[in-house]
């Protein structure tokens, strides 16, 4: 545990250092997409009231999902393929597996900081905007917030274990742009039963599961998944990230 704590102290330390440029990078999209959708075009009458409430815990997930998987795939791009600094962390007294989930846990860290920040900003930019009913439920949202960190940053340790570091940046628009477009994060999952026996298809995106836990937690009137199932979702993803994430890191690292 205390090679676990160490390690992960470094992480935040100099994640620390680089947190302005971070965050920058992270909340750029979602800040300017409130920007023309939530205070422009609504003041133009061209978006209807309902979808400013809606997009706010949308984009708290997307933010997230961005934050946690940047928070580990960029690092551990880096060390597997440039400084090779893994090698050093294994040979702590820590497990390989321990190492993982390590990196895991910083992600998720990011992750969580960066929604939080993000849901005042998106807040007070839509502040003179009426129709706006955002009630966050801080009892909830606080373990919400840390359940879609663990489940981006398990997210980014798949992703940056078994994607070659010359395709990372084309990983951003093959997976994350697609995800995040069929990811629920502008509409409610339950709306998409007019779609039929399709809508069960989008479950297969665990930004969906991501974005239901904030809309519940930060617009519980806003119609939402049931809560046993998005619990359910984003458990079971999270755990098969972190079982393939963490078998690949294993192969990637032991040469």
């Amino acid at each position: 545990m205390t090679a676990f704590l160490a390690l992960l102290r470094r992480d935040l330390v100099v994640a620390g250092r680089n947190g302005a440029a971070l965050l920058v990078a992270t909340l750029t999209q979602p800040i300017l997409v409130v920007l023309v959708f939530g205070n422009i075009l609504p003041r133009l009458h061209l978006v209807a009231d309902e979808f400013r409430t809606v997009m706010v815990p949308g984009l708290m997930s997307i933010t997230m999902l961005m934050a946690g998987v940047q928070g580990v795939l960029l690092p551990l791009t880096i060390d597997l393929s440039g400084s090779r600094e893994v090698d050093e962390r294994i040979l702590a007294p820590i497990s390989v597996l321990g190492v993982a989930f390590e990196k895991v846990i910083a992600g998720a860290i990011h992750a969580a900081v960066a929604g939080l920040i993000a849901l005042p900003a998106m807040m007070l930019l839509m502040h003179r905007v009426g129709g706006v009913d955002v009630k966050p439920s801080w009892g909830m949202l606080l373990p919400l917030v840390a359940a879609c960190g663990i489940l981006s940053a398990s997210f980014g340790l798949t992703m940056g274990t078994r994607v070659q570091p010359r395709f990372s940046g084309l990983l951003f628009a093959v997976v994350l742009g697609p995800l995040m477009l069929f990811g629920c994060a502008y509409y409610p999952w339950v709306s998409l039963r007019v779609l039929g026996p399709l809508q069960y298809v989008f479950l297969l995106n665990p930004l969906v599961f991501m974005s239901e836990a904030m809309r519940l937690s930060v617009t519980p009137d806003v119609p939402h998944m049931p809560v046993a199932g998005l619990l359910a979702g984003m458990a079971i993803f999270s755990l098969a990230f972190l079982i393939s994430g963490a078998r690949a890191f294993e192969r990637r690292v032991i040469l």
